[in-house]
């Protein structure tokens, strides 16, 4: 277990998503940047994925998926220097019809354990819809406002866990151009890339984040970059032999993944109005 974010030393970072693999493609370059810097970090899972894709029926099972993700998101979590993983335990695909309070609450647990500085999670719109990813986007937000709140969970500040308040939250955002050009390109090499797949629940044109609105660009080290490979490739059975990144280029992965964007929310959901444009998730603190 990674040491708690605690005042006094380097301020922390902790990413809030819904699925083991979901912290890889886009964040792990800067988890990787701020375990190499000091920064304490942890993540915190809502489900194990366990209805995910199998894409190596030698890998797991559809009965044996979940355990089998719980121990890939570990290892690609220490390929970034990450060993605070935490999971909320709801079912994959089910956790926007989880008890709110009970959900928020165990958030707000972890925000008050940890006690970051930063925290990450989806964009409102899941990035393509994805309705888990909708989900942790609303429920982290409420525990972000709940764990700075005398009156909520007094269970936990009666255990020792103190109000704690996050200073800044970032939306996780893949410029939206930047999807489509994907899109486009692998069509041209007579792929169908739909970023999602089956869990896309809105067009491809509403799919990521509009490049204006992007706040944050974190350019990754060579470094940097190579422990997110090392990150994403431990998701093993999240990774088909035929999907759009094992195919592509060496020159491919690094144009489309060598910067990581995220959309900085303004107050109150962060504690300040930060200057943007920014190149560092711990600018300002």
């Amino acid at each position: 277990m990674a040491m708690s974010a605690m005042p006094g030393g380097l301020p922390g970072i902790m990413g809030i998503f819904a699925h083991p693999d979901d912290e890889s493609f886009q964040f792990a370059g800067t988890l990787a940047r701020a375990t190499a810097q000091g920064h304490p970090a942890a993540i915190v899972c809502a489900t194990r994925g366990e209805v995910g894709e199998i894409a190596d029926p030698a890998l797991a099972t559809p009965e044996t998926l979940g355990k089998v993700r719980e121990g890939e998101l570990i290892a690609a979590c220490a390929a970034v220097g990450v060993h605070d993983v935490s999971f909320l335990d709801y079912v994959d695909a089910q956790l926007a019809n989880a008890n709110e309070h009970e959900a928020v609450g165990r958030i707000v647990y972890h925000l008050r354990r940890f006690r970051p500085a930063v925290v990450a999670t989806f964009a409102a719109n899941g990035g393509y819809g994805h309705p888990d990813h909708m989900a942790i986007h609303r429920l982290t937000l409420a525990a972000v406002a709940a764990a700075a709140d005398l009156a909520q969970f007094p269970e936990q500040i009666a255990d020792g866990f103190a109000p704690h308040r996050v200073r800044k939250v970032y939306y996780t955002a893949f410029a939206r151009e930047r999807m489509l050009a994907m899109a486009n390109e692998a069509r041209k090499q007579g792929q169908d890339f739909v970023p999602g797949g089956d869990a896309g629940t809105i067009p491809l044109e509403e799919m990521g984040t509009p490049q204006a609105e992007i706040t944050t660009v974190v350019t990754l080290s060579d470094a940097d970059f190579a422990a997110k490979q090392q990150s994403m490739r431990a998701h093993a059975t999240q990774m088909p032999s035929d999907g759009p990144f094992a195919q592509a280029t060496p020159e491919q992965l690094r144009e489309y993944m060598g910067r990581e964007t995220l959309v900085l929310a303004p107050p109150p959901i962060s504690d300040n109005a930060y200057p943007t444009p920014e190149d560092d998730v711990f600018a300002g603190l």
